[in-house]
């Protein structure tokens, strides 16, 4: 079947997620949110006909597996840290990273050896879709006892609501 009036990167070939890729899925969706299946190092991997040692990513929806550089490593690792309360140490460790999910962009200036190609980035935030809103209740009542007490912050309690202005300046009167 002919097709015309499509985008010319569609039918490339490519063994693993590319900003292309993630450009499209936000096209298509709105964001390209993604929960990680498994987080793994491996050798001699074929990277578009290029054998690779590195870290990969694979997702729990049908995409492909993603080459995660040092920079998007340690924006998933301080997510982690942040979003579960554990150790750097313990955040670092990819065999925790199972079932997390992540925000991917396409940012028009990575460098890679030296020149702008653009590239993935991981959000330096979690998803929002995913963060439940906060509102007046039981579990808005104990937030502020927890704030008041000092067993949690405000940052910590943002970490797994969304708080509007309006109940974080009541969380914090």
């Amino acid at each position: 079947m002919k097709e015309t009036n499509i985008d010319c990167m569609k039918y490339r070939k490519s063994t693993h997620l590319a900003g292309i890729d993630v450009e499209t899925i936000i096209s298509e969706k709105g964001n390209c949110i993604l929960t990680i299946k498994e987080a793994y190092y491996n050798k001699n991997v074929d990277v578009s006909g290029n054998k690779t040692d590195g870290y990969f990513l694979e997702f729990i929806e049908n995409v492909k597996p993603m080459v995660v550089n040092s920079i998007n490593r340690k924006v998933i690792s301080e997510l982690l840290k942040k979003s579960k309360g554990i150790s750097s140490a313990d955040s670092r460790n990819i065999g925790n990273w199972s079932n997390f999910t992540i925000e991917l962009t396409f940012d028009e200036n990575v460098k890679m050896m030296g020149k702008t190609t653009g590239g993935i980035r991981v959000k330096n935030q979690l998803p929002t879709i995913l963060l439940p809103i906060l509102e007046h209740g039981d579990i808005f009542e104990k937030c502020k006892v927890a704030i008041k007490s000092g067993s949690y912050t405000i940052d910590q309690v943002k970490t797994k609501y969304q708080v509007s202005i309006e109940l974080e300046k009541e969380l914090l009167s």
